[in-house]
């Protein structure tokens, strides 16, 4: 996307044409806009997405929407006016209602990874030593991909945090994850490529790789598709030993405490035993169940049915309560692709003999009962 994208059309404009797509004059113009350039494209559609579930920023409170408003409203009308030096016509007769949307959504695009399109659209090249960062925040249930500054391609899923610059450095790159990510990293063999996790650090030059590094669970597992990455483990954490490599179809397992809980997906993966605070580098696996997610589905080759209502809680954001822990120790080998929770749990009834319960979005899991 061109850098003075404020320039040459605002967003109020991309507002009305969402609202009022019959306008001749001013949908040429935003059609033109998009068809100019795919990443423009891009933009819309998030902006598109977060303006029709607007209904959704109930959910934030007034003090934020406060907080951050006058600063956003700032850079909107700056940008919009950066060659004139005067308050254009249409930021005048912005309404502060529409206004205040239109911030509030600028503020949501912040943790939808997109950012950078207002701190770098007055100038050319940005200030080395004012290195601007975005976070993505993905909602549980929801994915997101990016394309960083580098070329590098990034899927993000559900429940996960990635925190990235808007331009790299000339020495290396840097990106930080909180989740799962799906990276196609882009070759530089000037410039390393790191990706940091709370107990690993992820070395690759030009790679695809699937990463999964939750803060909030005990198993970091990364997964490559193509290339080779190495790692590294934070200072904190143990010693540093000679760098482990991981080649494609393999997946490395590390895990952070003692009491991790191990699948027996992961137990049948590697043929030694995993320790704590240790790679173990698995026999070569299946990477397509792995990286499914970004196409929106599962796969599962006789996995327990405890892992997948894991997978289906993040993937659908419900909860979901198992009336029997047994129940977990179920085996299912499927495709789920592209339905709704409803049907997926059909699909686990007619298989593993479960019965089920929904109310809102809280799911109970039962043993079928026997009939009389």
């Amino acid at each position: 996307m061109k850098h003075d994208f404020f320039k040459t059309i605002t967003l109020e404009s991309l507002i009305d044409y969402i609202e009022n797509p019959e306008k001749d004059h001013s949908s040429r113009i935003v059609e033109n806009w998009l068809n100019a350039d795919p990443e423009n494209l891009n933009f819309f559609l998030k902006i598109k997405e977060a303006w029709l579930n607007r209904a959704d920023l109930n959910d934030l409170r007034r003090e934020n929407i406060d907080k951050d408003f006058d600063n956003v409203l700032r850079q909107i009308q700056a940008l919009q006016t950066a060659k004139s030096g005067k308050t254009s016509a249409s930021a005048k007769s912005f309404s502060m209602r529409l206004l205040r949307w239109a911030a509030s959504v600028i503020i949501i695009m912040a943790s939808a990874g997109i950012a950078y399109f207002i701190g770098r659209a007055q100038g050319s090249a940005p200030v080395k030593a004012d290195v601007v960062y975005n976070e993505m925040i993905v909602p549980i249930g929801q994915r997101s991909q990016i394309v960083l500054s580098d070329g590098t391609t990034v899927w993000v899923n559900a429940g996960s945090k990635f925190r990235f610059p808007s331009q790299f450095s000339d020495r290396k790159r840097e990106v930080w994850l909180d989740g799962e990510g799906l990276f196609n990293v882009a070759k530089d063999t000037s410039k390393t490529f790191y990706v940091h996790t709370s107990d690993l650090d992820v070395k690759v030059h030009g790679t695809v790789f699937n990463l999964k590094a939750y803060s909030s669970e005990d198993i970091i597992e990364t997964t490559v598709v193509e290339g080779i990455v190495s790692f590294e483990m934070t200072e904190s954490k143990a010693e540093k030993s000679k760098d482990i490599f991981l080649e494609p179809n393999h997946k490395a397992i590390y895990l952070k405490k003692e009491s991790a809980i191990i699948t027996e997906e992961l137990k049948r993966e590697v043929k030694e035993p995993l320790k704590p605070l240790k790679i173990i580098i698995s026999e070569p696996v299946k990477v397509e169940p792995v990286i499914s997610w970004t196409e929106g589905k599962l796969i599962f080759t006789d996995e327990s049915l405890g892992n997948i209502l894991q997978k289906l809680e993040r993937k659908y954001d419900v909860q979901i309560i198992v009336n029997n822990g047994a129940i977990n120790h179920l085996k299912y080998t499927g495709v789920l692709k592209h339905v709704s929770i409803e049907q997926a749990l059909r699909a686990l009834q007619m298989t593993t003999g479960i019965q089920y319960t929904i109310k809102d979005n809280i799911i109970t899991i039962s043993e079928k009962k026997e009939k009389i």
